[in-house]
């Protein structure tokens, strides 16, 4: 049986990677059918992550009280996340397909595994139409599941991806607006949390 991890402390994610990552989370569990009285509710934890995030922006070269206020909120952050880690563990029965579809991640049953490589051979194929492309590479031995993130061209600092996830190495992205180019990169996943992701390529959806 699968178990999340549920350690969101500072020696495994930076204040900047938390974020990321439950944003990450936030975008795997809305309308995820596996998981529909989440706790706490994808509204409440997004609420204490920006509240988390407006006080990380205060703290950056900010004074030693806006630290303090910045690392009160984180450990709210991480409390809510840890009870919503156990939410996950007791829905899924310890399911790994459904534990990596809610954006957290699986602990020690797949430790040896470790961290992925570039993705080979990664392609975006653009079908006649649709409104959708196909994130496509070579499959990874012992990968539990393959990420594709997208977002508007040009690609910017305040560009925001989001995220989709499957056990396939091939992953359709749909409802796209027609003749609109986005940019697509992707990895292969194990139980390591680094994401070596491809360089992006840019597409337009029919």
């Amino acid at each position: 049986m699968a178990e999340v991890l549920i350690n969101y402390s500072r020696t495994e994610y930076t204040d900047s990677l938390l974020v990321t990552e439950v944003e990450s989370i936030e975008t795997h569990m809305d309308g995820n059918t596996n998981y529909v009285s989440p706790s706490p509710t994808m509204i409440v934890l997004k609420a204490q992550r920006v509240k988390f995030q407006a006080k990380l922006a205060l703290a950056h070269n900010g004074t030693p009280t806006q630290t303090s206020d910045k690392n009160d909120e984180r450990k709210i952050l991480e409390e809510m996340l840890h009870t919503e880690g156990v939410y996950v563990q007791l829905t899924s029965g310890g399911d790994e397909t459904k534990i990596l579809s809610s954006g957290m991640h699986t602990a020690a049953s797949k430790a040896h595994i470790g961290e992925f490589g570039v993705v080979s051979n990664f392609r975006v194929l653009v079908p006649e139409s649709g409104n959708k492309v196909v994130c496509t590479c070579d499959k990874m031995p012992k990968a539990g599941f393959y990420e594709v993130l997208y977002t508007a061209a040009p690609v910017t600092a305040a560009s925001v991806w989001a995220s989709e996830t499957s056990t396939s190495s091939s992953i359709v992205i749909d409802g796209l607006p027609s003749f609109v180019p986005y940019a697509y990169k992707m990895a292969a996943r194990g139980a390591s949390k680094v994401k070596n992701f491809s360089n992006p390529i840019v597409r337009a959806a029919n």
